[in-house]
C-alpha cells in the first residue's frame, strides 16, 4: 500500500483577507492532526525511507510523509511540533527566493516572510529534510530550457550550499508542470518530484493537501484509502466537490 504523503504550506492563523487560500494551518491543529496519525499507528517516514520504498515499491504499512512547500518563516513552528514527536518531513525551498518574501504569490495574498539560509539550517536540525521548489515560484509549465535549468540544477547546486547535502527529491510550485518540466528535473539528479493532483510516475507524484479550513473529520477523509479517487471526481465535477465539502464541513 503506498504511504500518504501530505502536503502543507504554512502554520499560524491569519485573517481570509490575508491568507484567501487557507495555506496557513494554525499550530495546534497541525499538533492535533499529527497526534491523531501517530495515535491510530500511523507511521513516519522520512525522505529517504520514502524513496527507498519507491525504488522496492513497497512501504511498511499505514506510513505516512510529511511534505512542506513554499518556505515560509512559520515553518519553523511546524519543524517544532516535528521534532517534540520525532516526526519527520520535507521542506522544499524555492532557492532563488532565501530570505525574501512572497511578493506576487501567491495571488491574493498578503507578502510573507520566507526562510533565510539560517532559518533553513534551523529545520535540518529539527529533522527535516530539504527539497527544491523551483527558482523562484514560477510555473514550470511552459518553461523555456535555460529556465527550466535554472529552476532543477542552479536550485539544487544553491541549497546544496546552504545545507552541505544535495536535495534529493523536487517539489513542483503551484503543482504545475509538463513533460519537459519533468524530464529536466530528472536531469538534474533528483530521485523523485511532486506534484498536487498529478500521477505521472515517480516525477510526477500526487500528494493530499491540507489546508487552514480543514475539520478532524475532513482531514481524516483526506487520511482515507479512497480520498485519491475522490480527488480524481471532484477535479473532473466541481459541484461535486463543493456539495462534498459543504457535507463534511469547514474551519473557521
Amino acid at each position: 500500500m503506498r504511504p500518504l504523503i501530505l502536503n502543507y504550506h504554512a502554520f499560524g492563523k491569519r485573517s481570509t483577507a490575508d491568507d484567501p487560500h487557507h495555506h496557513f494551518v494554525p499550530v495546534d491543529a497541525f499538533a492535533d492532526q499529527i497526534d491523531a496519525l501517530l495515535g491510530r499507528g500511523w507511521n513516519p517516514l522520512d525522505e529517504s525511507s520514502y524513496l527507498a520504498g519507491l525504488r522496492a515499491q513497497r512501504w511498511p504499512a499505514h506510513s505516512f510523509l510529511i511534505t512542506i512547500d513554499d518556505g515560509f518563516v512559520s515553518t519553523l513552528e511546524g519543524g517544532e511540533v516535528l521534532a517534540a514527536r520525532g516526526v519527520p518531513a520535507i521542506v522544499y525551498i524555492p532557492a532563488g527566493l532565501l530570505g525574501g518574501s512572497t511578493g506576487a504569490w501567491p495571488s491574493e495574498m498578503k507578502d510573507e516572510p520566507l526562510l533565510d539560509a539560517d532559518g533553513v539550517r534551523a529545520l535540518v536540525g529539527c529533522g527535516v529534510s530539504v527539497g527544491a521548489h523551483g527558482w523562484d515560484h514560477a510555473p514550470m509549465r511552459d518553461m523555456a530550457p535555460e529556465e527550466l535549468r535554472r529552476n532543477t540544477y542552479e536550485a539544487r547546486r544553491v541549497l546544496a550550499d546552504v545545507v552541505g547535502v544535495a536535495p534529493r527529491t523536487f517539489a513542483y510550485p503551484g503543482g504545475h508542470y509538463d513533460a519537459a518540466a519533468r524530464a529536466a528535473v530528472e536531469a538534474a539528479g533528483y530521485d523523485a518530484a511532486f506534484a498536487v493532483a498529478g500521477n505521472d510516475g515517480p516525477y510526477a507524484i500526487p500528494r493530499v493537501d491540507v489546508n487552514a479550513s480543514d475539520t478532524p473529520r475532513t482531514f481524516a477523509l483526506k487520511c482515507s484509502r479512497w480520498w485519491p479517487a475522490a480527488q480524481v471526481v471532484g477535479s473532473r465535477l466541481p459541484r461535486l466537490r463543493r456539495a462534498l465539502h459543504r457535507l463534511a464541513g469547514s474551519a473557521r
